[in-house]
């Protein structure tokens, strides 16, 4: 879904331009001169689709972030579905340097480009843009569960993904592992691979006489993030 601001920017941005062409001959500095002034956008990479909507806040750095008419916008850019919204700042968007981005459920999956559309400083000089990426996935939740029998360990690991039509989450099959870590240290290390069922559901045991923390991870697919479970002690 495209951001809400993306209509009311990019209708600004177009008025803007035309502007700044119409009052070209009042300026000392030659109009839509490009100068070695670079303006940056500042956005998060991974960006996690748990709920049916989230805030997040984009910031502008540079001279188009300095006040009176200096502006900048970027198109959000999907690989397969193309545009999906932008972002603005400055006299087109809400804020010198400070943009809201508004990412609902239904918003595309994948690795997205911040493409930019165009930045002037106050004198009317276009300014270069950088390009980044926000990779949108949907979120997942990871639970487990342990006993001890003596010295034979037994731990359970439960999957769940976030479904956009429910906006809860469900049991799922899906890749990950049991990790552990010895207590006082911080580094954790791979016990099992495992794969749940299709309720969700993966268990192993194993003989070890010694305490440890335990926990269980998912990898990262091409449509949801990795995530970890709680820490057990056995």
């Amino acid at each position: 879904m495209r951001s809400k601001h993306s209509i009311s920017w990019r209708t600004a941005a177009v008025v803007t331009a035309a502007l700044t062409v119409a009052t070209a001959g009042l300026t000392a500095a030659p109009a839509n001169a490009r100068t070695t002034a670079t303006c940056n956008l500042t956005a998060p990479y991974r960006v996690v689709i748990g709920q049916p909507y989230k805030e997040f806040k984009l910031y502008a750095s540079g001279v188009c972030s300095m006040g009176g008419t200096a502006w900048s916008a970027w198109n959000l850019i999907h690989p397969s579905q193309g545009d999906q919204g932008g972002a603005g700042f400055g006299s087109v968007g809400s804020g010198n340097n400070q943009y809201s981005w508004d990412v609902y459920s239904s918003h595309t999956i994948g690795v997205h480009t911040w493409r930019p559309y165009a930045a002037y400083d106050s004198n009317s000089n276009q300014l270069s843009q950088n390009t980044v990426q926000s990779d949108i996935r949907l979120a997942t939740a990871a639970w487990i569960t342990s006993k001890r029998t003596q010295d034979v360990v037994t731990l359970t690991g439960t999957s769940l993904l976030y479904s956009t039509g429910s906006n809860s989450y469900f049991k799922r099959s899906a890749k990950g592992a049991f990790q552990y870590k010895e207590r006082g240290t911080t580094t954790w290390r791979g016990l099992k691979a495992v794969t749940t069922n299709s309720a969700g559901v993966a268990t192993m045991s194993y003989r070890f006489s010694r305490t440890r923390d335990y926990r269980f991870v998912l990898y990262t697919t091409p449509v949801s993030w990795d995530q970890a479970s709680a820490t057990t002690t056995r």
